[in-house]
């Protein structure tokens, strides 16, 4: 110990000793009065501004170390430090700390039960299914554009009956192949007819023949 701080210790230890004046009887007590004489104010104003400006962006866990750092520098009673602490606290926590049925009134339980109720948001939002993302708008307009194609394909096909006409044609007992009466589609006689490509060749290889 110091000549400083034995000049400033020894007579409050005399006197609870002795039992005389109104010394601090408890560690905490006799820790505020050093702080008293001893605390650089330069750092307790310098911690004053820090933990007023302090909100919660990281994990409640995190937030309450930088919080006790804090506090250490400061002799704030313990009221004062729980309204600091839940004022600045993430909204979601200070949401769900609210809603306890017993709110804790000591600012150790406030900070356990923040690291807690922070901690299992944590593990909730993880647990949740994930979401498939939705198709983007090129994959839907790349398929409208195929089946359009398609279906422009099939209309251009000699050969191609619709679903309401071969339903039609069922009906009235017609072939669904080429329409007609007597026969059904296994047993067509007429065949398919010849697509736009096989009658321009053929038409080609006639006129090839004739010359």
């Amino acid at each position: 110990m110091t000549d400083k701080a034995a000049n400033w210790a020894l007579p409050i230890i005399g006197n609870i000793i002795k039992g005389k004046g109104n010394p601090p009887t408890t560690i905490q007590a006799l820790m505020a009065k050093f702080k008293e004489a001893f605390a650089n104010p330069d750092a307790k104003r310098a911690a004053t501004r820090k933990i007023a400006a302090l909100t919660q962006t990281m994990t409640t866990s995190e937030y309450v170390t930088e919080f006790r750092n804090l506090i250490a520098e400061l002799d704030w009673n313990e009221e004062a430090y729980i309204a600091q602490f839940t004022c600045s606290l993430h909204w979601k926590v200070k949401e769900l700390l609210s809603t306890k049925d017993n709110i804790p009134d000591k600012l150790e339980a406030i900070f356990a039960a923040s690291i807690k109720i922070d901690n299992t948001r944590w593990e909730n939002e993880e647990n949740q299914p994930k979401k498939l993302p939705a198709k983007s708008l090129a994959t839907v307009a790349t398929t409208s554009t195929s089946t359009t194609t398609t279906r422009v394909r099939l209309s251009e096909d000699p050969n191609y009956v619709t679903p309401e006409e071969r339903d039609r044609r069922r009906a009235s007992g017609l072939c669904i192949k080429c329409g007609q009466k007597g026969h059904g589609i296994k047993q067509c006689p007429n065949g398919w007819k010849a697509t736009i490509k096989e009658v321009a060749k053929v038409a080609e290889e006639e006129g090839l023949g004739k010359d």
